[in-house]
């Protein structure tokens, strides 16, 4: 593994890049992380060393924390066009949450992607905030910035944050998909993003699609990779880069 910068707009973005074991110049799956999520560690270090063993490399890389989605967006665009002019051309997208809301926009407009895998994803974005935040997400509608805590750290949200959403049917992002191999993965035991985000993308995308429910299995992905892990390794290779050995 090695770890750069990747420049954006006035900042960069932190990467981490588990190249294929023979060479740099193969397929790459990028991971975007949820909302209050990270790149570092995780269900997505186990995930890099299958994807070793069958020539696909993997990158990760850090949002700007606190940003509204079409920021995420533009962040994940940088990332992708960074790959394919240094790393390889075959690209592919796996989101989890909010930040699979934001690859799912991108590929909906992206159809050069090779394939697009979506973990706990919301399809109604504002539902999904209501849900996290109560009542202040009426104070973000009345114009108030608010704080919350995620693990005990602040988090700053503006008005603009939920302004964004009105911008983004991600059902019809779904719907638009061009046809590249989607694997939609979802805990039945979600109570942040309910399983039913994960039937409605299902049911508006066209094939090729895959759906894998997990029973007893929340919006949280770690500690459980032995049950999604491989089936994502398998799916990479075998629809979305079978020709990477």
């Amino acid at each position: 593994m090695r770890n750069f910068s990747i420049p954006f707009e006035d900042s960069a973005l932190s990467a981490y890049f588990h190249p294929a074991s023979s060479d740099q110049n193969r397929p790459v799956l990028i991971v975007c992380h949820g909302f209050c999520g990270s790149a570092a560690g995780g269900s997505s270090l186990e995930l890099a060393d299958r994807l070793n063993g069958l020539e696909i490399a993997m990158l990760r890389f850090s949002f700007t924390p606190q940003r509204c989605l079409s920021r995420q967006i533009k962040e994940i665009g940088a990332v992708v066009d960074y790959c394919q002019k240094h790393l390889g051309d075959e690209i592919a997208l796996l989101g989890r949450s909010m930040g699979a809301a934001a690859a799912l926009a991108f590929a909906a407009v992206h159809p050069d992607l090779s394939g697009l895998c979506l973990m706990a994803s919301p399809a109604d974005l504002p539902a999904t905030f209501r849900g996290i935040l109560g009542d202040d997400y009426a104070r973000l509608e009345q114009g108030q910035p608010i704080t919350v805590f995620h693990e005990g750290e602040p988090v700053y949200l503006a008005p603009e944050f939920i302004q964004d959403f009105d911008a983004y049917d991600l059902p019809a992002a779904a719907a638009n998909l061009a046809g590249f191999p989607l694997l939609i993965v979802h805990g039945l035991d979600d109570t942040t993003v309910p399983v039913e985000h994960g039937r409605i993308l299902f049911a508006a995308a066209k094939e090729p699609k895959r759906l894998l429910l997990l029973p007893d299995h929340g919006h949280s992905f770690s500690c459980q990779s032995e049950r999604f892990v491989p089936a994502i390794a398998a799916w990479v290779h075998r629809e979305v880069f079978p020709l990477s050995l």
